[in-house]
């Protein structure tokens, strides 16, 4: 999904001319089954929800994600809030980036140190919550789930393919502690550049091209946001919102996985 996200906005920025219609057409039907095909289509209606709304909230979760990605109205259509909580019950958000949005299982994922405030509160509390929001689409998508860690096979994949600066970065920076200065950051990353073998320094705008492979530091990697409510908000005229929640049950299978029970569908008041 993060290639989706970075060809969906280049293909939006390449294809301006193309009526904004078809492009959505486009982008909503391909690779979907033909019995799909008119599900995905009511998911863009402009004054309300689909009558009567599809047994799963990802079909229309992923066209919407989809959508926002290619019309490039913000930019970064992918960010998220996401919710956590303390041992006092003390709530935090914060923005993070959705690198995978998975159809089938009904997770997403994205990437954190593990060391950071999110993390320590997500260690003692699994349980979170998320909000997408496109205001110029007139859109929302609120998520209730459960965090758990990624597998590490599929964090050392990603981490390979950030830049070699990001992946320095990972490596230096103590997320959400305390730092006396930027200069100390820069010391340390120029440090870290220079005993990993890197060729150039690590501030000075350009990517090292030392060829050498940077490890994925133990501490830092993925998370999968797994969904047990999801709810879709449509903005409405005078106020009169569309809104409807869907819930399910998440069974634990080891660390990183769940059994997911059917999905249960609601309309709600503004």
């Amino acid at each position: 999904m993060s290639q989706l996200l970075i060809e969906g906005v280049t293909y939006a920025r390449r294809n301006r001319t193309q009526p904004p219609t078809e492009r959505l057409a486009k982008a909503l039907t391909k690779g979907y089954p033909d019995s799909l095909a008119p599900i995905c289509a009511s998911c863009t209606t402009v004054n309300s929800l689909p009558v009567p709304p599809p047994e799963d909230p990802l079909i229309m979760v992923e066209a919407w994600f989809n959508e926002a990605v290619r019309e490039a109205h913000q930019r970064h259509p992918n960010a998220m809030t996401l919710a956590t909580v303390d041992t006092a019950s003390r709530p935090s958000a914060r923005m993070i980036l959705i690198k995978e949005l998975s159809r089938i299982e009904g997770y997403v994922t994205f990437y954190s140190h593990y060391q950071s405030r999110k993390a320590m509160e997500l260690e003692r509390n699994a349980n979170a919550a998320g909000v997408l929001h496109w205001d110029k689409l007139g859109r929302q998508i609120r998520f209730e789930g459960i965090v758990v860690r990624s597998p590490e096979d599929q964090s050392d994949a990603y981490f390979a393919t950030r830049s070699t600066n990001s992946q320095l970065n990972a490596w230096v920076s103590e997320q959400s502690r305390p730092l006396e200065s930027i200069a100390e950051l820069t010391r340390r990353a120029r440090d870290k550049a220079s005993d990993l073998g890197l060729a150039t320094e690590p501030d000075d705008g350009e990517e090292p091209r030392s060829g050498i492979r940077v490890p994925r530091p133990p501490f830092w990697g993925g998370y999968q946001f797994w969904f047990a409510a999801v709810e879709l908000w449509l903005e409405g005229k005078d106020r009169f919102h569309d809104r409807l929640r869907y819930e399910r049950a998440l069974t634990p299978i080891g660390a990183t996985a769940f059994t997911t029970g059917p999905w249960t569908c609601q309309r709600l008041h503004p």
